[in-house]
């Protein structure tokens, strides 16, 4: 069995007493491929230390929901992928976070600043791996508005409208390993077409045991989960999200 959880924060303290033998028990439960999103410039050049030697680890190049409304550190974040894009394979999570930006005056700068990551993704051909919190329907508005191409939906909580739209467009849609608790994910990963669906696990949030910290391993308990949904076994869910997620990614394995 193959699986690729393709978002995960890898780079998070709550893994610095444990990280490697977090990665292993991954690898051991054939969690062969894990992207990581450090937030901000200061954590993306940590990660790139950390994990640049490690076959297992991607890294994409993320910002904190709570700095969407930064113009400075989203600059500072753009000025660095424009240095490194060889060494990431995506821009995000990046997006809207309603529930942190409760004025229209807020939202307005997170959607402009989210538009230069758009910007951003397409001019060094990378996917962009969007956050949308509160905001599913904002973002998908923004990306169709900006002809988005590459898109990965990270945790996607959309209704079926949401996902039919997003479909529609060949954007892929991410389950996360919530879905042991959340009836909304549950449609989701029922309603996503198969060759649109990821796994991720949101690592060290989003167990799905709902507490405690949550960590790349447990993708095979959504894993077992989404494919009872999809009226399939864990091997061709496993086969089927692996290599959505390489094309998704663009990565060769």
């Amino acid at each position: 069995m193959r699986l690729f959880d393709v978002h995960c924060h890898l780079e998070d303290p709550s893994f610095d007493v444990d990280r490697e033998e977090v990665i292993t028990r991954a690898v051991r439960a054939g969690v062969l491929r894990m992207v990581t999103s450090p937030l901000g410039r200061d954590q993306v050049l940590r990660s790139l230390k950390i994990f640049s030697k490690n076959e297992h680890v991607l890294i994409s190049a993320g910002m904190d929901p709570r700095e969407f409304i930064s113009k400075p550190k989203a600059s500072e974040l753009i000025s660095l992928v424009r240095k490194i894009g060889d060494m990431i394979v995506a821009i995000g999570e990046v997006g809207l976070d309603y529930k942190i930006a409760r004025t229209e005056a807020e939202r307005a700068i997170q959607r402009e600043v989210f538009r230069e990551f758009i910007r951003l993704a397409d001019s060094v051909n990378k996917p962009l791996v969007v956050h949308s919190r509160w905001a599913q329907r904002p973002v998908l508005r923004v990306l169709d508005e900006m002809y988005a191409v590459d898109v990965i939906l990270h945790s996607f909580g959309g209704n079926e409208t949401d996902v039919k739209f997003a479909a529609e467009r060949d954007w892929f849609m991410s389950v996360p390993t919530s879905i042991t608790y959340s009836a909304n994910i549950r449609k989701v990963a029922k309603l996503v077409p198969d060759e649109l669906l990821l796994l991720e696990t949101d690592s060290p949030v989003m167990s799905p045991h709902r507490y405690g910290r949550n960590e790349p391993a447990n993708l095979i308990i959504s894993a077992i989960e989404i494919a009872s949904i999809r009226g399939i076994s864990t091997d061709e869910l496993s086969d089927l999200t692996f290599s959505n997620s390489c094309k998704a990614y663009k990565v060769v394995f």
